[in-house]
């Protein structure tokens, strides 16, 4: 079984939209047109089982909203490929009622985004609502380090996830994105590794290519080096779509040459594990 752990797509109506603004700001051509059935075709055509939608919540007045639209991903029959995670804002001031409606609704976990979202990650208001997620027994993803499309301090580096991390009073399972902190995986490497975190493998193998200057991400040699400090267990395969081609992302994770259990655990098993599929 293979998951795509880390994709993105949105309602028909302002799928295009959406994808022109952030297309625009990250200067990164898309590979689906941000629809739930243009991701649901991909997914099939890349030899994938399931893709996971992550939505951003970028102000808090959106946040029932997207999750409404999550819950209807979970329980469309068209595209039973896609799963999708809720959403949180750190402003959102009933925080403690939605994750509880998440919780019921049968969500299986959140997606936080501290670039867009303009905090800290380990400011009080994602602790608290971090800490709410994981006395739900809800699964919590964050984008962790630089975000290609926007320009400011970093919120999300591995010092504050650790901060954040240390702050909590409930523990659960905590994912980073992009393998610990994209673009700054020394740090990762050092500070993020062996410790009580997941990463995914989203926009980070091999290289991407922004307006045709071709920006390098982790080798196959890094990559290999990651896993083996790390262990196959904590690692999820996931590729960012539409900003990452999922069958190329797969087929870099075949030519990583990959001990079967190791593969078997990255592209999928950890992914059905957690989220109890």
């Amino acid at each position: 079984m293979i998951i795509d752990f880390h994709t993105h797509a949105f309602p028909d109506k302002i799928a295009f939209k959406a994808i022109d603004i952030l297309a625009s700001s990250s200067k990164i051509e898309p590979f689906h047109n941000g629809k739930i059935e243009d991701l649901s075709i991909k997914t099939k055509e890349s030899g994938i089982d399931y893709s996971l939608v992550l939505p951003v919540v970028t102000s808090p007045k959106q946040t029932k909203s997207i999750n409404d639209f999550a819950v209807m991903i979970n329980n469309s029959k068209e595209y039973n490929n896609i799963l999708s995670f809720a959403g949180m804002h750190p402003d959102y001031l009933e925080y403690e009622e939605e994750l509880l409606r998440i919780k019921k609704l049968g969500l299986k976990g959140i997606k936080l985004h501290p670039e867009y979202q303009n905090t800290y990650i380990d400011d009080i208001k994602y602790i608290r609502i971090i800490d709410k997620a994981f006395e739900l027994g809800l699964i919590v993803i964050i984008h962790a380090g630089i975000d290609i499309g926007i320009e400011s301090d970093i919120k999300a580096s591995p010092k504050r996830i650790i901060n954040c991390y240390n702050n909590l009073k409930n523990k659960g399972i905590f994912v980073l994105a992009h393998m610990g902190s994209w673009k700054m995986w020394d740090e990762v490497y050092e500070e993020i590794l062996t410790k009580d975190f997941y990463i995914d493998t989203a926009f980070s193998l091999g290289y991407a290519m922004q307006q045709n200057k071709k920006i390098d991400l982790l080798t196959k040699e890094e990559i290999n080096k990651f896993i083996k400090k790390h262990g196959s267990t904590k690692i999820l395969f996931g590729t960012d779509s539409p900003w990452a081609n999922q069958k190329e992302y797969v087929q870099f994770m075949k030519n990583l040459n990959l001990e079967q259990e190791d593969y078997d655990n990255i592209m999928g098993l950890n992914a059905k594990k957690i989220l109890n599929l």
